[in-house]
């Protein structure tokens, strides 16, 4: 990795080079910006520290610049200004994060080790040229089924709950019928009311009512040739459903005020998230249409009957978040996909295509880990050790798991850092008391201060 840092202060430089080269970042400091951009698009670092008040440069308009470039690093804004407005300012433009001066040099670190993540989670990109992603044996079948009937001419009926991805079937059986390069013209039957459905289908011609100033077509004059879906096709009126019937029977429409009907050539395609016959027991739906709409059944199963096909969601919905957003890089960790694969989505795939939506939006560029997540999922999801020696060992296979190097110099560094941060706290940052407390000479705090950057604020 190789990072560059802008600062017109010398220590500033200085400590955060040190501090990099012991991540293994290749630094380059500039004392300016003037020539920054420059060095940038030569170096192409990962990672820039930029600061927002140089003496000959305004960091906000480097940062501009830097975020124009085709292959953008990650860039941490550092200033002394800890006002709201500069924070707002340097994330909108683009900013991974902000850290305000004097900074704490662990944040700097989990600054870089998030970076780290995210950059290790764009090594093996995938391509999503799909319509619809779906690995697992439930989904497998629901393909199969909609080759068999994809170039038939009856009807289909999509069953399932709301939210498990119904009109994206519809789509898919229409792009692999004859009838493909012709509309496919989707209709949510429950978004019509009852008054405005017949003409919203059917047509209507000039003058056939007050308000007709010119004939319309109407939805199945327009899918003409091609699909029509009917999604909530039980939310349809009594009337309605008659008319539909007629059309199924006859091939042909009846437009409102119209002397005569029209041939059509349409496949109707319908879904619902309800029990037809049940309704249809209850006398809410008409029993002869039923049995003309469901020639074809396809049931789509829920999410949580087919979790193994949640990363690949997660992902693909991931790169769709990006694009919506502009952004080059980010998404969720192992971790974090884990704890969504255990979730039960209630609102199936509308309600996970939400949650990553809402996430990229918020954290933008960085990587999502499960404490980011909403509260309602990683509540049943979080471990709490019962010790701190289980979260100890927790942490360490957490590391042993992801490869991680050097384990045993950064565990204890890691250690050592909160027991002399902590003490210091405690008697407010004397040192003499904080190692009496550790147990351990003056002389030895002195130097641990040195080697790990503690800064002491002395009260």
């Amino acid at each position: 990795m190789k990072a560059v840092v802008i600062d017109d202060e010398r220590t500033i430089r200085n400590v955060l080079k040190k501090v990099l080269t012991k991540e293994k970042i290749d630094t380059i400091t500039l004392d300016s910006g003037t020539n920054a951009l420059k060095v940038i698009q030569k170096e192409k670092p990962d990672i820039v520290f930029l600061d927002i008040s140089l003496k000959d440069s305004n960091g906000l308009d480097i940062l501009k610049e830097i975020v124009k470039l085709e292959e953008s690093p990650y860039i941490v804004m550092i200033s002394g200004h800890n006002e709201y407005n500069y924070l707002i300012e340097a994330m909108k433009l683009g900013a991974y994060d902000y850290i305000p001066k004097p900074f704490d040099i662990n944040r700097i670190r989990a600054v870089v080790d998030e970076i780290k993540k995210s950059l290790d989670t764009q090594l093996n990109p995938i391509d999503f040229n799909l319509d619809i992603v779906g690995k697992s044996p439930a989904m497998k079948e629901v393909f199969k089924l909609v080759g068999r009937v994809a170039d038939a001419k009856e009807p289909v009926l999509l069953q399932g709950e709301s939210g498990v991805g119904k009109e994206v079937i519809a789509k898919l059986i229409h792009r692999y019928s004859n009838r493909a390069n012709k509309p496919f013209i989707a209709i949510n039957c429950a978004a019509i009311p009852d008054t405005l459905i017949e003409s919203e289908l059917f047509g209507y011609e000039k003058g056939s009512f007050t308000g007709a100033d010119r004939s319309k077509k109407g939805k199945f004059l327009e899918a003409d040739g091609g699909t029509i879906f009917l999604d909530e096709i039980s939310e349809m009126s009594f009337e309605a459903q008659g008319k539909l019937l007629r059309i199924l029977q006859e091939n042909e429409v009846l437009p409102i005020g119209a002397s005569s009907p029209k041939k059509i050539n349409v496949r109707v395609i319908s879904a619902t998230n309800k029990d037809l016959l049940k309704l249809v027991e209850e006398g809410k739906f008409r029993e002869d249409l039923f049995y003309r709409l469901s020639v074809f059944e396809i049931y789509i199963p829920p999410l949580r009957e087919r979790k193994e096909d949640i990363p690949d969601l997660i992902k693909f919905f991931t790169k769709q978040a990006l694009s919506e957003y502009n952004l080059k890089k980010g998404g969720f960790t192992p971790e974090a996909v884990d704890v969504l694969t255990e979730y039960e989505f209630s609102g199936n795939i509308r309600e996970l295509k939400n949650i990553v939506f809402k996430m990229i939006s918020l954290y933008r560029e960085r990587p999502i880990s499960p404490e980011m997540l909403p509260e309602n999922i990683i509540k049943d999801n979080i471990y709490v050790p019962s010790s701190w020696e289980e979260g100890l060992k927790a942490e360490i296979q957490n590391m042993l798991k992801n490869n991680k190097k050097n384990i045993y110099i950064k565990t204890i560094e890691k250690v050592e850092n909160m027991l002399i941060k902590e003490a210091l706290s405690h008697t407010n940052g004397n040192i003499s008391e904080a190692a009496k407390y550790l147990g351990i000479h003056r002389n030895t705090i002195h130097r641990k201060i040195e080697e790990l950057n503690i800064i002491v604020k002395e009260n």
